[in-house]
This record gives structure tokens, sequence and C-alpha cells, in this order.
């Protein structure tokens, strides 16, 4: 856990050092980096059944996190020129292959049985073909299922013949991760902002404050709740890859991933949040959380001044995810 604290300008700032001589690919918090794209730019149905099927998979302990962060950085130059979703899927073959979970040849050969599926012709989309001013989704546009896709599908088959998850496991995840999870976060802190008493357990345990909601956190290891005060200001990154507390507030923006937000954030907070648009007063403290694989972060953002008489659905009304990382604040506009 790696915490920095960034005092009120002016004063003496306490900053993490970093050593990147000899770093993995991985470690990226305080090197220099451009401008974050702060727009979230969504997934791809691939995307979504590559992070349902790696949750799902890690979550049955058949596989770690660190274990795949550690292939991922041995795949090399390679690395580089792949993406997120890429080197995911190919670090989660080679550490079920290396687990013995299944061979080479039997990864190679559903490989070749997922493809052939995937062999039929194409439909070409008739000209006036149209979803209502909405864009085509790949899915629509015709052709067989990306390389990687077919390697989630592959690693999906085989262990569902094994008996270690099922098909309507994977599907179920990618539905809570669209409809459910993403709710929880104002859920949560709407409560803790309407009973000092639920606030004060979140504050101390929030993974039972969590659960005494009803709310079941799966296979998300332990989370802890930081509030916003008058005095400190909490934002959250994770410097080696995108731990975050999806079970709680669903996928994480494509931001929250990307280079320039994981190596800025630890040294540079202010800037960063300006470019959000989020401009905190000089006095405020920034601290800065570091997420890992076996700890998670929740900001419980200050409930803004006027809301006193508001109830539940309108203050749930003024949260977004965002607020719950730390780079935006909920304000008391009128609705």
């Amino acid at each position: 856990m790696q915490i920095t604290w960034f005092p009120p300008e002016g004063l003496l700032s306490m900053t993490v050092s970093h050593d990147h001589t000899h770093s993995h690919p991985h470690d990226v918090g305080g090197e220099p980096s451009g401008e974050i794209d702060t727009r979230d730019q969504g997934m791809t149905h691939w995307e979504k059944h590559a992070n349902a099927f790696r949750m799902v998979m890690t979550g049955k302990g058949l596989a770690s996190l660190d274990e795949m962060r550690r292939a991922a950085e041995d795949l090399g130059t390679r690395f580089y020129k792949i993406g997120y979703f890429e080197r995911q899927t190919e670090a989660a073959a080679i550490a079920l292959i290396e687990r013995g979970v299944f061979t080479q040849s039997e990864f190679d050969g559903e490989m070749e049985a997922a493809r052939a599926r995937f062999d039929v012709p194409a439909l070409n989309l008739p000209s006036d073909h149209d979803h209502d001013g909405k864009p085509i989704q790949e899915d629509d546009a015709g052709g067989p299922p990306n390389e990687h896709h077919i390697m989630n599908l592959a690693m999906q088959a085989l262990l569902v013949a094994r008996g270690h998850l099922t098909a309507a496991e994977v599907r179920q995840m990618i539905e809570n991760f669209d409809q459910e999870y993403p709710s929880r976060g104002a859920e949560v802190v709407v409560k803790a902002w309407m009973e000092p008493n639920f606030k004060a357990s979140l504050l101390n345990d929030a993974k039972a404050a969590i659960a005494s909601m009803g709310i079941d956190l799966e296979f998300q290891d332990d989370i802890v709740a930081v509030e916003n005060t008058d005095d400190v200001h909490n934002i959250v990154v994770c410097t080696l890859c995108s731990c975050y507390p999806r079970f709680l507030l669903g996928q994480p923006p494509t931001w929250y991933k990307s280079r320039a937000y994981r190596s800025r954030t630890v040294h540079e907070p202010r800037a960063v949040l300006r470019e959000f648009g989020t401009e905190i007063p000089s006095s405020v403290r920034i601290q800065v959380h570091d997420s890992n694989a076996d700890l998670r972060y929740l900001v419980v953002p200050k409930r803004p001044e006027g809301t006193d008489n508001w109830n539940e659905k309108r203050l749930k009304s003024i949260l977004t995810r965002d607020c719950f990382v730390g780079v935006a604040v909920p304000e008391a506009v009128s609705r």
C-alpha cells in the first residue's frame, strides 16, 4: 500500500522517489507522461467478455493477478505493441498453462476449434440498414472475432469442460458490469451521507459495512473507504495496472488504465485534477492512494452544502463514478 501526501501549497511536500533503472513495464508511477485523455472510450463486446472471463477465472483461484502481471511483463517488447485487453488475454493463457490447468497443445487445439466455429460466410449489410442513428456494433459488421477473442473463448471452453466455471457465470458477470455494479458506489456513499453511524462503520471496516447493506462484493479483496473533508481530498490510482473496486463501481474507465494517469497522479495530482476540470483549494491537502491486487479504495466525497433536505434519489443523482475515484466532486446543482 502506497500513500503519498501533498500538503497545502507553500508547505514542504513529501513525495515518493521512483527508481526505474530496473523497472518492469508496469512500474510507471512517478514517470513523466503526457496529457490524460479524460474521456471514457467504453468497451467493445469482446473486451467485456475478456474482462468478465478474467474476473470469474481469477475469482475462482485459477490464476492470480500477480501471476498475470508477471506474465504480461515477460512479453518483452510485445507488451508495448498490444493493448490492455490483449495483454490481459495473453497473460491469462500463459498463467493457466504454467499452472497446468491445460497444456499448450490443448489450448492450440481449442483455438483451432473456436476458429472453425466462426468459419462461416459473412453477410453484407444492406445499404439502407441502420440502427435508428446508433453506431453499428462490431457484431453487426460481419467477419470472424479477432484473435484475442478467440483466445478467450478457447480458454473458457477448456475451463468449462474441466468443470472450473460455466459460460453462464461469465455471461452473468458481463450483465452485472453493465447493469448492477455501477450503481453500488452511489448507494454506499448516500447511506454514509445520511447515516453517521454507518459512515463511521464504513471508514472503520468498509468491506463489512458494505456487506451489511446486502451488497456481495464476490471475489473482492480488502477495500478501504477514505473520506474527503474540508482539509483533505483523496484521489485513487493504480500505478502497476488497473486495480479497482470493480464489484462496487463497475469497470474502470479507460483513462484510469492509461499510462498518463498512472504515472502522473502520484507526483502531480493537482495538475491531473485540473485536467478533469476539478480545482481543489490550495489549503486542502491531496492524498494519493495506490491500489494493488489485494487492496482497493473507495473515496467518500464531501456532501455538498445545501443538500440537507434532499432525498436519497436526488443525492444519488449528483454522484458519478469519477467522484468515487476522486477526480471529480459532487455539486448541488438544481434538478
